[in-house]
């Protein structure tokens, strides 16, 4: 910490850095319940393969993050998106 910071009181953070409220890290998903969060609870799927690709076009998770829930390899998942016709950010 600088030394005249240290002078004024000042702790190790600064008073200019802002937190906006419930802002933080992004939660990792690890269940299909966590996927279900959002703008998919409450919904039903005729099938996991709608269900992840929802997951990744409708509510913006991260195509990795869903391929690990699904336990699919990244490329299956992209590839299923594509199919589906979206593109994959």
């Amino acid at each position: 910490m600088h030394r005249r910071a240290a002078e004024q009181g000042m702790g190790g953070t600064s008073r200019y850095v802002l937190v906006a409220p419930g802002a933080g890290a992004p939660k990792e998903l690890r269940t299909f319940a966590d996927l279900r969060e959002g703008v998919l609870a409450g919904r039903n799927f005729r099938s996991l393969r709608e269900f992840a690709v929802a997951a990744v076009t409708e509510a913006d998770h991260p195509l990795p993050a869903v391929a690990r829930v699904f336990r699919l390899p990244v490329w299956r998942l992209e590839q299923w998106v594509v199919e589906s016709g979206y593109t994959v950010r």
